[in-house]
């Protein structure tokens, strides 16, 4: 049988369990080893194995691909925008085509921060079917870069047919009218 110890005896301490940051770190350091062993050994059992080293270097700066095509530039002053056969689109600002606008067009505003709606180009398609139009001229605010371009090239590319965009927009046709021309 085991004697009572007395007071003054020397005590055996507990060991100290470890702490829990200690045990976090150990623990994800066997994870990261058995991991990297893990990837070591497949890249070498690998047919098509991964370099150690890349080889060539990165393009980092790719262009993005827009989905724009070629639209034609048409003079304010062509009277093919005029005709029957012509759907006209004002791709200004609400505001701006309230304020003024080409007779019978039809406000489309160009959206600068992205590509065109999938509604607003079918919006435009069932216009220029409906209306039986042969083309479709854009205009927009004439800046660089002027709005009714881009928004023409955006039409283009999404398959619609004989877009033209009108040099100079709206600022260039509103000159014409002032001269006494039609826009």
């Amino acid at each position: 049988m085991n004697a009572p110890m007395p007071d003054d005896a020397p005590r055996s301490e507990p060991k100290p369990r470890p702490s829990t940051t200690w045990r976090i770190v150990r623990d994800a350091t066997i994870i990261v080893v058995a991991s990297s062993a893990v990837g070591l050994i497949s890249n070498v059992v690998r047919s098509e194995r991964i370099p150690w080293v890349q080889p060539d270097e990165y393009e980092i700066l790719v262009p993005c691909p827009e989905p724009v095509g070629e639209a034609t530039e048409m003079a304010p002053e062509n009277p093919l925008m005029l005709e029957s056969t012509s759907l006209v689109i004002d791709a200004r600002s609400e505001a701006e085509f309230k304020e003024w606008h080409v007779p019978d067009a039809l406000n489309v505003e160009f959206d600068w921060l992205g590509p065109p709606l999938d509604e607003e180009v079918k919006t435009v398609a069932k216009n220029a079917a409906k209306s039986g139009a042969q083309r479709v001229v854009v205009y927009g605010d004439g800046d660089d870069p002027d709005s009714g371009r881009e928004w023409a090239r955006l039409l283009s590319g999404a398959r619609i047919k004989n877009v033209f965009f009108v040099k100079g927009g709206a600022p260039a046709l509103m000159k014409r009218m002032k001269k006494g021309g039609s826009p």
